[in-house]
């Protein structure tokens, strides 16, 4: 016996698109990093496509990181050190702090 095959195959339909039509869904595929049948997809279950979404989103991540690296370094300099003099924990607190800020924006943005 074959398996069971549970919820609904995909179905291909077709479309016709004007120059302009086709042009806005080529440039909106694109730019927000999708297939154009993945954008067609979440412009129907979502309403839109935000074409922001990757490039806001991977620059937080990269400043994300950038802090992170800051705070590594300075808990490495004090492990080898074996003394940390309270200007690097404020500054450690306060990257901290900015990493925090990022991470709550990118919440944000996710929603």
């Amino acid at each position: 016996m074959g398996k069971i095959k549970v919820g609904m195959a995909r179905q291909n339909r077709t479309i016709r698109l004007s120059e302009s039509e086709l042009q806005k869904l080529v440039d909106g595929a694109k730019s927000a990093g999708m297939s154009e049948s993945e954008y067609v997809r979440h412009l129907i279950m979502h309403g839109g496509v935000d074409a922001d979404y990757i490039h806001n989103r991977q620059n937080i991540i990269r400043q994300i990181t950038g802090v992170a690296t800051n705070v590594n370094q300075t808990a490495k300099w004090a492990n080898e050190s074996k003394y940390i003099p309270q200007s690097r924990i404020d500054q450690m607190c306060m990257q901290l702090g900015v990493i925090l800020g990022l991470l709550k924006e990118l919440i944000q943005l996710w929603r």
